[in-house]
C-alpha cells in the first residue's frame, strides 16, 4: 500500500510549499488519522519550520531539517574541516573548492557539510516530500547565515539519472557524490526514528546501482559514493580508492585531476 500523507493548516501558518500542493489540506487535527503521516508548520525562533509527523510505535515522532544548528552546526565547528574523511574522498587540498553535484541529497547533511568547506553544491532528490524539507531548511538558512547558503547551494527535485544529465549541460560538475539509501545497522531510538520517518516518505532506494555509470559519465573528475562499512560497492564496480570512517565508507571513482590529487 502506498502511504497517504496531508498537509496540517493550523491558524496563521503559511500555505503549503509547492511541492505538497497536491496533498489533501486538512484544519481538523481529528482527520489526520486517516493519513500515514502529514506536514506541518511550527515555530522556531519565532520563523515558521516545514516539520513531518507520523506514528510509530504507537507515539507520534517527528523530524525537521536545520542546516544552522544541531549535527550540522556542530560538525562544522568540531569536525576537523578539511582533514574529514568526506574532505579527503573529495579531494579538498590546495584550496581547491569544487562544484559538487550531490544527486542523492537525502536529508542535506552531507551537502551542507561540504558547503561549509567552501564548496558549491546543487542538491538533486527525487521526493517531493523530502525535497519540501530540504527547501524549507535552506530557506532559513539562506535569512541566517547568507554567506553559506544565499548562493551556490541549489536544489533541484526530480530522478537523478535525468537531472544530472540535464545539469551537466549547462555546468559539468567537478565531483558527483552519491549516498543511496541502505538499511542501517545502528539500531539506536533517534536514527532508527529519523530513518523510520524517511522510509515511509520516500519507499526503497531499488535504482541505486544504475546512478553510478550516469555518474562516472557526467563527472569531470571524480565520483564519490558513501557506503555503510558492510555494504558491497555499488554496482558491483571496484572504486580506484576507499577511504573508511566508522560505520561508513567512501568509495571514491577518479576520472581527472585538476591538479595532483
Amino acid at each position: 500500500m502506498t502511504p497517504s500523507f496531508a498537509f496540517f493548516a493550523t491558524p496563521d501558518a503559511p500555505s503549503p510549499p509547492s511541492l505538497l500542493s497536491e496533498l489533501p489540506t486538512v484544519t481538523d487535527s481529528v482527520q489526520l488519522s486517516g493519513y500515514h503521516g502529514y506536514f506541518y508548520y511550527d515555530t522556531q525562533d519565532q520563523e515558521p519550520r516545514l516539520s513531518f509527523s507520523a506514528m510509530l510505535d504507537g507515539a507520534s515522532a517527528s523530524f525537521h531539517l536545520d542546516f544552522t544548528k544541531g549535527k550540522v552546526a556542530y560538525r562544522r565547528q568540531h569536525g576537523g574541516g578539511r582533514k574529514q574523511h568526506i574532505a579527503k574522498a573529495c579531494g579538498l587540498k590546495h584550496n581547491w573548492q569544487p562544484g559538487i553535484l550531490d544527486a542523492t541529497a537525502g536529508l542535506g547533511r552531507d551537502a551542507a557539510g561540504l558547503r561549509g568547506l567552501g564548496c558549491s553544491l546543487r542538491l538533486i532528490e527525487r521526493s517531493p516530500f523530502v525535497a519540501s524539507l530540504l527547501e524549507d531548511a535552506i530557506r532559513r538558512a539562506a535569512q541566517s547565515q547568507p554567506e553559506l547558503y544565499a548562493d551556490h547551494f541549489e536544489l533541484y527535485q526530480g530522478q537523478a539519472s535525468q537531472l544530472i544529465k540535464q545539469l551537466s549541460t549547462k555546468t559539468q560538475a567537478d565531483i558527483i557524490y552519491l549516498d543511496p539509501m541502505f538499511p542501517p545497522r545502528n539500531k539506536s531510538a533517534a536514527v532508527k526514528k529519523e530513518m523510520r520517518l524517511v522510509k515511509l516518505l520516500v519507499g526503497e532506494d531499488q535504482d541505486a546501482d544504475q546512478l553510478l555509470p550516469t555518474a562516472l559519465e557526467y563527472a569531470k573528475y571524480r565520483v564519490v559514493v558513501k557506503r555503510p562499512s558492510y555494504a558491497p560497492y555499488l554496482n558491483e564496480q571496484k572504486p580506484s580508492m576507499s577511504i573508511e570512517s566508522k560505520g561508513n565508507r567512501f568509495d571514491v571513482y577518479i576520472i581527472g585531476s585538476p591538479h595532483q590529487l
